[in-house]
């Protein structure tokens, strides 16, 4: 089994991988939004209820705006630092097979054995290939070709991760 994916590193790539994250990753950054609402209704509530400490409630109260903000912003904000931080377009072209992946960009050629990562997470648009530590990778399936054998290998690295599949040769 063997399917290759080509990666273009532009706007499109990094909003697809922040949904993807938001929605199987992220711990708190999904609920910041009302978490920060929350915090503007208690301030509200607080400046209701105990009117001789009016203060505390709008401290609570711009707390929470100031919460809803950085959260209505964040995607952006995370996307902006990404193409910041790679200066423009990147490709990288990635072979894939049951026991590797190889990629190759402008900046050299790697190989890594898909037993350094520690967690493969299926999302919704693409897969999170997760290392003990370091910086996860992210692969849409869209990028991926032939697609049948992308679906056989993500089966084959999920079983050997919950160990129902034994290593070969």
């Amino acid at each position: 089994m063997q399917a290759t994916a080509h990666l273009v590193y532009d706007r499109q790539y990094y909003e697809t991988n922040y949904r993807d994250w938001l929605v199987h990753r992220s711990k708190w950054q999904r609920r910041a939004t009302s978490m920060a609402i929350t915090l503007i209704l208690f301030g509200i509530g607080m400046t209701i209820l105990f009117r001789q400490q009016w203060l505390v409630g709008i401290v609570f109260s711009s707390l929470g705006f100031y919460e809803l903000f950085r959260a209505v912003t964040h995607k952006s904000r995370w996307v902006n630092a990404r193409l910041k931080a790679i200066g423009g377009e990147k490709t990288i072209d990635i072979e894939f097979d049951e026991n590797e992946m190889k990629t190759t960009s402008s900046m050299g050629y790697s190989r890594v054995k898909m037993d350094a990562f520690d967690e493969i997470i299926t999302a919704t648009n693409g897969i999170f290939l997760i290392p003990e530590n370091g910086v996860s990778i992210y692969v849409p399936h869209s990028t991926v070709d032939p697609q049948d054998e992308w679906q056989r290998l993500i089966h084959a690295w999920t079983n050997r991760k919950l160990g129902t599949t034994t290593k070969t040769g």
